[in-house]
């Protein structure tokens, strides 16, 4: 791997970052999963109180209302797992242009994470593409964000 190196303050900025898309990794994934456990109460939980509802409601009306819940939470879990993949991409981006800083291969969870899912695309759906800014750009805009703060 041939070595890029970047400046004491950038690379600190990236190792930041990393930590803090990591953190934010974690917080998706929670939500996410909430969501869909709270889906999963609603599908337990509603659909059978229907039947004892229908003096008051009309059961095509209560069955309505329980799928709309449903289906707001279920959306709500898939759009945080979505955001997920988005910032698994974008850690995998930091980890790559660390490793070219140091010249070796020091992070790789991301691009573990890409290798081990491979063999098993059926279950995943596919990382999302789009055009990425070159992490320079990113850190160079970040830093001077940064510098105009303080």
């Amino acid at each position: 791997m041939q070595k890029r190196f970047l400046p004491q303050d950038a690379l600190d900025v990236l190792l930041k970052e990393h930590a803090l898309m990591r953190d934010e990794i974690k917080e998706r994934l929670k939500t996410a999963f909430s969501h869909l456990a709270y889906a999963g109460a609603v599908a337990a939980f509603a659909f059978p109180a229907v039947e004892k509802t229908k003096d008051w409601v009309h059961p095509l009306i209560a069955s309505s209302l329980v799928l709309f819940g449903f289906a707001v939470l279920a959306w709500v879990a898939y759009l945080n797992m979505r955001w997920v993949q988005l910032l698994g991409a974008y850690v995998a981006a930091i980890e790559h242009r660390v490793n070219e800083h140091f010249g070796e291969f020091v992070m790789g969870w991301e691009h573990y994470a890409e290798c081990a899912r491979a063999p098993q695309w059926w279950k995943v759906p596919p990382p999302p593409k789009w055009p990425r800014a070159p992490i320079e750009e990113i850190v160079r805009e970040g830093l001077a964000a940064w510098r105009g703060r303080t």
